[in-house]
């Protein structure tokens, strides 16, 4: 029994947890109604309004995703849609709470109403059924499932879709009906039905199977000239309705009852506000039939109706031989309104549609003319299609009226109620009877007739489709239009009422949305062969109706006298247009002046430029007018009379003043006369070419910038070419002597020094340029360290002191200053203050340079300090010219003087370097008395003791690395192994990372350093040093130390390496000075591992060999504890707290483990046990035992500390 119960216990446990986190996941979901709601008046029944004065929250369930239109899922908080809004309706009427959940999926919002977390769901199809405790309500939107197929699709649909790609919406439950339905079909789940129908317009799938209301809101959203619905999937209805929970029985009667009185207004207007026909509208109730239409429906419930299969638009079999038309869609409806169900019967024509109804084979022809020769008029219903008939020729042929047709072919279909019309009105028409219009139409494009009798609906369909280059509706025939209707047997004729009753129903708006949907198809509607309709087709129904001739000549006599009146109307127009665009819409000024200079007419420029309105100025001189100064207006008013006396036009260039901003002017006046020959006045204007004007001198500036920075460029590049070619010829010259001709030690020793000194200058040339590029990249930043100012300055004076000697120059340094210690990017500041220096001694020939550093006053915070470094000489100065340009890159102030040798870019990296460190740079000089350059900069002071240089670690000779160098260009290779070796370590060279990998993977003992190049053939640094660290990591080894070596001095170089697991990266060219460094860190490590672990002792003696530095602070440490601990057993052993007596004794034992105290680790040990046996007695003297082996344990720590 017991093990029974657990298991049950925990199941539930578990259950019940899975719920609480399923429902904590849930989110509160918004009701959205966009469009007003008007609740009906619900008179509820008593046991219902109790409930609902109690005023209970209802939880209402979703799921996740969309289903248009009913749940738009735009925002999944939100819930919006046709189920929204009668939601909203529901709400409004009952007054009830709504708390709305959505839920991951369908089956788990079912689930939930099953199980009491909630009390409905929203949407809800009846196919689904009543399952377990949900009951569903009343449908509030009817619905079918359907197939959709692509429009113009080749492929012949197969017997149920037997090889073809069924797509569909919904979970496995969905998908195991449909492959029931379906079995030889090759099903496609989508997520959602956009996807779905995408995937079918884009030949992903063959056919999509989803909801009528679904299919026909997107199809016309979206795909309504590549989708079309094929058909009905089942007979069965797929309404929508609500399902409640069995537990809220108050709360399915509400809504049942709220729904039986929304009115049938109410609910088209919220299909139509989404979308949707009136097609899945509830009527409540459906018609009004009286009580001999019901009985003759429950004695019916079937029946059979005849097609035509060649009547497009109205009834056709498309290319998958699926019935498609307006009739068909109007049988839908009365199918839906009346529950009737019908068998659709494809006929040969109207002949055979006329003899199966005669016999009692049929109940309903679907489309037929009223006045059909052949038909009772009793047994039509009312027509829901009315066309004129017209008369179709080909478009080569010129007729315009049915008289033209006299002596002509004309076909008309067989029992057209035209015939009669046409041999009484016009006899000497010859008519060709045909079985169907589609017949006439063929005969028609194949020149067999001259023309053919169709409706106005049919032949656009035709001619839009078909024939829009070759046939055209020529002319309007006969008395009355064509009324297409249906028609029923002569024993229906209680059918005839009831589908009377449905059609009145049909909203007008529907129908014509009905109609202009075929009248707009894009599907054809017969075979891609007219010639195929030759055996199929037989009888028309098509009847065409007369247009009086009269009525169409006097049309064509208006036409032409109201075309002669627009066409007048257009030029009197175009005139004006072209007048006011002329004058007003001219961006030129213009305007006209009568004989006295009264400004008659002008444009809007001219109003702009003289920045004034028309009333002031129309009517007036420009002596009357406050446009000009008066003197600025006499000499143009002067020029206007002068025009109208010569007779002659002027052209000038001339300067105006409007309101203080001068301009200057293209202008130009013409005389202009009337008819008689007189002058009448002055048509002048002007340009405004002030701006091209500041142009044109902006064009010959900046050509002159232009030509003097290419004359810059070419003196740098000639001075750069001076500058590397005197290093490099140096080197190669003494490399070549020290090569061909052995030399004393002295002479060896010179050569070596001056080599290396070509070396590091243009070493120093190109990393000024690299500077200049990565400041111009954004790639160098400021790193503030604590520096010491006057060591800054007192480092960069001892550099220049012997160059400045040379020349005979006195080098000053002044350094006034209480706090040097500052936070500041050192090496910056040093860069800046050595371009200077070396400038002023560089450009002096006699007399001093002076290096000095001050302390300004500051009124910042009081640690934060401001700093001016003046750099003064006794040079040539520079003027106020070359003061502007001496700050940009490649500018030299005295570029043929070729002693003074520069490439100009000192100063303007300096610049870039001041700007870096928020400082600022600017220069006093005076031609001949020299130049002062200051900078001025703050920053946070800092303590000297901080400062403190940490000491240079040099490699132990005595102790040999084993290290691999990786270096693919040779005498770098052999230099960098001839340094470690001088250095007293092995080098083992390889030529690249394959061959390094290969090396180091043989090594025994494994190499102590790997030094290797970044940029290598084959395989690089980067992927060696990766690949040697996921091998360390698979053989659980420690990561050796790996350097990088690289010449690109940049941030990203130095981060490539760390990314790819290298120690660190240093750069070409790697000096002895920073090799020992760096080696001799990685040395000293190395040497004190094999040191601690040759050492014989306690851990703690091992921590002294490996880190000094940390043994001192750990002794202190453990001593303080200690008598912290001695302190705390005797205060713990006076209070009786034996346990804490334990704990505190068992924590001193490990303490003297680290040290290795066998004496301390065995009083601890006796301690604490007779603490946890509680003898008391002997406790004492066991704590003096502790006591007094801590104190020899401290003597001893401290004396070897």
């Amino acid at each position: 029994m017991k093990s029974f119960v657990y298991p049950w216990l925990l199941g539930a446990m578990l259950l019940w947890l899975s719920a609480s986190l399923q429902a904590q996941a849930l989110e509160p979901v918004n009701l959205l109604v966009t469009g007003p709601i008007v609740a009906p008046k619900v008179t509820f029944d008593v046991q219902t309004r109790l409930w609902l004065e109690t005023r209970p929250t209802i939880k209402v369930a979703l799921w996740s995703g969309a289903l248009p239109p009913l749940d738009m899922g735009f925002e999944q908080s939100k819930f919006e849609g046709v189920a929204a809004e009668y939601l909203e309706v529901v709400r409004q009427a009952t007054g009830l709470k709504l708390h709305i959940e959505r839920y991951p999926s369908r089956a788990d919002a079912r689930q939930a109403v099953k199980n009491g977390e909630a009390d409905m769901l929203a949407i809800h199809d009846v196919t689904e059924g009543q399952v377990g405790p949900i009951t569903q309500s009343r449908p509030y939107l009817l619905n079918r499932k359907v197939i959709v197929r692509r429009i113009g699709e080749s492929r012949q649909p197969t017997p149920l879709l037997q090889g073809q790609r069924l797509g569909y919406v919904g979970d496995e439950a969905v998908g195991a009906e449909l492959q029931k339905q379906y079995p030889k079909a090759v099903l496609l789940q989508y997520g959602n039905h956009l996807n779905g129908l995408a995937s079918l317009v884009y030949d992903q799938a063959d056919a999509f199977w989803t909801d009528a209301i679904s299919a026909e809101f997107l199809i016309r959203l979206l795909y309504s000239n590549d989708l079309y619905i094929a058909g009905d999937a089942s007979e069965n209805a797929a309404d929508f309705n609500f399902a409640v929970s069995d537990r809220q029985p108050q709360l399915l009667a509400a809504i049942d009852q709220t729904l039986d009185a929304i009115p049938v207004d109410d609910m088209k207007r919220i299909t139509t506000r989404w979308g949707l026909s009136n097609n899945f509208v509830v009527h409540q109730p459906p018609l009004n039939l009286d009580a001999v239409e019901l009985e003759w429906l429950a004695a019916h419930p079937k029946i059979k109706v005849l097609v035509a299969g060649s009547y497009a638009p109205m009834t056709f079999l498309d290319e998958h031989n699926q019935l498609q038309g307006l009739s068909i869609d109007i049988l839908k409806i009365i199918r839906e309104r009346t529950g009737l169900a019908m068998e659709f019967v494809p006929t040969a024509g109207v002949q055979d549609m006329l003899d199966q109804l005669k016999s009692h084979k049929a109940d309903l022809i679907a489309a037929v003319s009223i006045g059909d020769l052949r038909v009772p008029l009793a047994q039509y219903t009312r027509p829901y299609m009315i066309s004129p008939f017209v008369i179709v020729t080909r478009r080569t042929q010129d007729i315009h009226n049915p008289a033209q047709m006299e002596g002509k072919h004309l076909a008309i279909p067989a029992g057209n109620p035209l015939t009669t019309w046409l041999a009484r009105e016009y006899p000497k028409i010859e008519q060709v009877p045909v079985p169907n219009a589609i017949r006439g139409i063929e005969m028609l494009s194949e020149d067999e007739v001259d023309g053919t009798v169709h409706t106005q609906f049919g032949a656009d369909y035709f001619i839009k489709h078909h024939f829009q280059h070759d046939l055209h509706i020529a002319a309007v025939v006969g008395p009355v239009p064509a009324r297409i209707s249906m028609a029923v047997g002569p024993d229906d004729l209680i059918l005839k009422d009831i589908i009377n009753k449905v059609l009145v129903d049909i909203a007008p708006e529907e129908l014509k949305s009905l109609s202009d949907r075929w009248r707009n198809h894009a599907a054809p509607a017969v075979a891609n062969s007219w010639s195929t309709y030759k055996d199929d087709v037989y009888k028309v129904i098509l009847v065409a109706v007369a247009f009086v001739f009269v009525f169409v000549v006097w049309i064509y006599y208006l036409q032409s006298q109201i075309k002669k009146r627009r066409k007048a109307e257009q030029a009197l127009g175009d005139q004006l247009a072209f007048s006011k665009t002329l004058i007003d819409g001219s961006p030129i000024a213009l305007y006209v002046r009568d004989r006295e200079g009264r400004l008659a007419q002008c444009n809007r420029a001219y109003l702009d430029f003289l920045q004034t309105t028309r009333e002031h100025v129309i009517g007036k001189t420009l002596l009357d007018s406050s446009a000009l100064s008066p003197l600025m207006s006499e000499r143009y008013h002067q020029l206007y009379l002068r025009t109208q006396t010569s007779g002659q036009p002027t052209y000038a260039d001339l300067e105006i003043d409007v309101k203080g901003n001068p301009h200057r002017i293209y202008h130009w006046t013409l005389p202009f006369q009337t008819s008689t020959g007189v002058f009448s006045g002055v048509i002048g204007g002007w340009l405004d070419i002030s701006e091209r004007e500041q142009l044109v001198e902006q064009l010959r500036l900046a050509k002159q910038i232009a030509d003097e920075a290419n004359e810059s460029k070419s003196i740098f590049l000639a001075s750069m070419s001076h500058e590397i070619r005197t290093p490099i010829s140096a080197l190669i010259g003494l490399i070549e002597m020290l090569r061909v001709r052995r030399g004393t030690p002295a002479q060896i020793e010179e050569n070596l020094l001056v080599a290396h000194q070509s070396a590091q200058s243009l070493l120093s040339l190109i990393g000024d340029i690299l500077d200049l590029s990565k400041i111009e990249a954004g790639a160098m930043i400021a790193l503030p360290r604590r520096t010491n100012l006057n060591e800054v300055l007192q480092s960069v004076h001892k550099l220049f002191e012997i160059n400045a000697s040379n020349k005979g120059l006195t080098f000053e340094l002044i350094v006034e200053v209480s706090e040097p210690h500052v936070m500041i990017d050192a090496l910056m500041l040093n860069q800046i203050v050595a371009n200077l220096v070396s400038n002023a001694i560089k450009f002096t020939d006699h007399g001093f340079v002076q290096l000095s550093l001050r302390q300004l006053p500051s009124d910042l915070k009081p640690e934060h300090g401001r700093y001016e470094i003046q750099v003064r000489d006794s040079g040539s100065g520079v003027n106020e010219v070359q003061k502007k340009a001496i700050f940009e890159p490649f500018v030299q102030l005295a570029p043929k003087i070729n002693s003074a040798r520069s490439t100009g870019l000192g100063l303007s990296i300096c610049t870039r370097l001041a700007t870096l460190l928020d400082a600022q740079l600017t220069v006093d000089s005076q031609p001949g008395a020299g130049s002062c350059f200051s900078l001025v900069f703050a920053a946070d002071q800092t303590q000297p003791d901080v400062l403190a240089n940490p000491p240079r670690i040099h490699a132990p000779a005595h102790f040999q690395l084993n290290v691999l160098v990786v270096e693919d260009h040779a005498p770098n290779r052999l230099l960098l192994c001839q340094q470690l070796e001088y250095l007293g370590h092995r080098a083992v060279p390889a030529e690249d990372g394959e061959a390094a990998l290969a090396l180091w993977q043989r090594e025994q003992p494994a190499f102590d350093l790997t030094i290797t190049d970044c940029n290598m053939p084959r395989m690089d640094g980067f992927e060696m040093t990766r690949r040697m660290r996921t091998i360390e990591q698979a053989l659980a080894v420690g990561a050796h130390p790996i350097f990088g070596l690289t010449a690109t001095a940049q941030t990203e170089a130095v981060q490539a390496c760390l990314d790819a697991g290298m120690t660190q990266c240093l750069f070409k060219p790697l000096g002895i000075d920073e090799l020992t460094q760096q080696v001799g860190a990685i040395s000293t490590q190395i040497e004190r591992r094999h040191t601690a672990a040759l050492t014989n002792g306690s851990e703690l003696q091992k921590l002294r060999v490996l880190n000094p530095d940390a043994y001192g602070p750990l002794v202190d440490q453990l001593v303080s504890t200690n008598r912290e601990d001695v302190a705390k057993l005797e205060q713990s052993l006076q209070n009786g707290d034996l346990a804490n007596v334990a704990r505190i004794a068992h924590k001193v034992k490990g303490g003297a483990q680290l040290a290795d105290a066998q004496v301390l680790i065995e009083a601890c040990t006796q301690l604490e046990t007779l603490a946890e046996q509680g003898e008391r007695l002997a406790l004492q003297q066991a704590l003096n035992v502790v006591v007094a082996a801590i104190g020899d344990l401290e003597i001893l720590l401290l004396a070897d500390r």
